[in-house]
């Protein structure tokens, strides 16, 4: 029980430690960071990771950011770690309701893209975007339309 509280404990102290606009080795910022995370959330949503859905989250990262083969896998493999010690999509969306609604716009079409890498919707990866658009105030109808633009 200690070790869990000092498990969180140290989690907040190095999110303080950090200012919010620091970027990490490669040049990413929190906020981009926060958008490969939750890409890698949505994939394992279905209790499954595909090939093709960390190929997908990978292409994204070097196209997006302009990254070497390598540092788009470190990138990943951080972006991973963040998704894996996740306690709640809030630690991601709070710093990604900032962005202009067009912005949260297409990190939606790219969450939508991440669910169906692996050609099949999973329930709980549907769900999970759900949460995502509602927390970034995305409108349902533009939710609806992302979701209409990738599957069809």
């Amino acid at each position: 029980m200690f070790q869990l509280f000092k498990t969180l404990l140290d989690k907040v102290n190095d999110g303080l430690s950090a200012p919010a606009g620091t970027t990490n080795a490669y040049g990413l910022n929190e906020t981009e960071l926060a958008c490969v995370s939750l890409m890698l959330m949505v994939a394992y949503a279905d209790f499954s990771s595909s090939d093709d859905e960390r190929a997908l989250a990978t292409d994204y990262v070097k196209r997006e950011f302009s990254l070497t083969d390598s540092d788009a896998a470190a990138v990943i493999t951080l972006a991973d770690k963040q998704a894996q010690d996740a306690t709640s999509l809030h630690q991601f969306t709070a710093q990604l309701k900032q962005l202009s609604y067009d912005a949260r716009l297409a990190l939606l079409d790219n969450l939508w893209q991440q669910a169906y890498a692996d050609g099949v919707l999973d329930p709980n990866e549907e769900a999970m975007l759900r949460k995502i658009a509602d927390l970034l105030f995305i409108r349902h109808s533009d939710y609806i339309q992302a979701k209409l633009a990738v599957s069809g």
